[in-house]
């Protein structure tokens, strides 16, 4: 540097106002008088000494960094003193399960508030930095979204993960009459779109969600998981067979369940739809036409028992926080289930379980009435699950009634 340069950075750093704030955390580190100023002719701005300064640099190393002109990073270890909760130690209270998330619901980081007030990205128990951007969440309230089954389900659907392509025979597969392909195919058609829609529209409200219902978040991730595997499996078996697609699926129910505008709209669309979806799969083998399908039907139903565990908790919960909405939810029932209702009268929904059932087209009157004592036992089974979620629903929408009789 020339003497020139020298004088005119001397000259600039003598204009550079230095709070009193700096000058007494100098005092504390034991910085000899003059080094501020000395940094400030090195060409160091006040924001890097402010850097020096909130890192703990004692007066004897930047009076050598300075004096020695070797370049050094000032330290800002302030990250290593926020206020967070520390010493946790999660262990695995069930080692055949491993360190579930469930285990890391201790101390702090276990409190799960009724209200999430944070906007950002923000990992649940982590210090919050002063500025932050507005990530576009908008449900905040447990009480609105919350079961505390989310956690132990999380873990039974990473732990029950199957896998269509290997899990299931599709070697097994052999030729089926016309008319039972035909249904069959239909079916898998209806389910694979049905399975789809559902999957989609959790998808579109999980961003919804506040980062501070982080379980629950996960654990609609596995059902978005759960739901897209569906689909895949049913459009395999209508491809795998000598058959393929049907007719599309009626999309009334889909249509009244997007059209949902909040979250306990949408659930309890959909809680009726799993409801009866977990009793007919259930019922799987009454319908299914080989190993393969009973297979599929099984593990199907299996998933289906999670996301409905999730619907009977959630609903409960919400009703007990929140006991003023229990005639809103009626009215959401009341549209689910006429919905429901008309697309269980239209032919490509109920002739196909009706030949399946009968065992053939020819047999399709005997196939109606099990499908008669299938959809009571669907809405027996839809009634009985709201009773568990502490909701009792007196009269079943018409259409509804109107479909189990035809």
């Amino acid at each position: 540097m020339s003497t020139g340069e020298a004088l005119a950075r001397a000259a600039q750093a003598a204009q550079v106002e230095i709070p009193q704030e700096a000058r007494d955390r100098v005092r504390e580190l034991g910085w000899e008088e003059g080094l501020i100023e000395l940094a400030l002719a090195k060409g160091h701005s006040l924001q890097v000494i402010w850097q020096a300064l909130r890192g703990g640099v004692d007066g004897k190393r930047a009076k050598e960094f300075l004096q020695g002109g070797q370049a050094a990073i000032p330290r800002d270890l302030s990250w290593m003193h926020v206020p967070t909760e520390w010493g946790i130690r999660a262990r695995p209270k069930d080692p055949a399960m491993g360190l579930t998330i469930a285990d890391l619901m201790i101390g702090t980081y276990g409190d799960v508030p009724d209200v999430w007030t944070n906007r950002s990205e923000i990992a649940r128990g982590s210090y919050p930095n002063p500025v932050v951007e507005d990530m576009g969440y908008t449900i905040f309230e447990k009480a609105l979204v919350w079961a505390d089954c989310c956690i132990p389900l999380y873990e039974e659907a990473i732990r029950d993960r199957w896998v269509s392509a290997t899990d299931l025979n599709w070697n097994s597969l052999e030729p089926l009459p016309h008319d039972i392909e035909r249904a069959v195919c239909q079916f898998m058609t209806e389910q694979s779109e049905r399975a789809y829609v559902a999957g989609a529209l959790w998808s579109g409200w999980l961003p919804e969600i506040s980062y501070g219902f982080l379980e629950l978040k996960l654990f609609l991730s596995t059902v978005i998981y759960d739901l897209a595997r569906h689909s895949e499996a049913f459009r395999k078996r209508a491809l795998a067979n000598g058959g393929g697609l049907g007719l599309q699926a009626p999309t009334d129910f889909s249509r009244v369940a997007r059209e949902a505008r909040t979250f306990p709209e949408l659930a309890a669309i959909l809680f009726v739809q799993d409801s009866m979806l977990y009793t007919l799969f259930s019922h799987g083998d009454a319908f299914a036409q080989n190993q393969l399908e009973r297979d599929l039907y099984r593990l199907v139903a299996r998933d289906r028992k999670r996301m409905l565990d999730y619907h009977i908790e959630r609903l409960k919960h919400m009703l007990f926080k929140l006991p003023d909405r229990r005639d809103e939810q009626n009215l959401y029932f009341n549209k689910a289930e006429s919905r429901m209702g008309k697309e269980w009268l239209v032919p490509a929904v109920s002739e196909p379980l009706a030949i399946l059932l009968g065992g053939s087209v020819d047999n399709i009157a005997r196939g109606r009435e099990k499908l008669r004592e299938l959809r009571k036992a669907q809405v027996d089974n839809y009634l009985e699950h709201l009773r568990q979620a502490t909701f009792i629903r007196k009269h079943i929408n018409g259409r509804l009634e109107q479909a189990v009789q035809a």
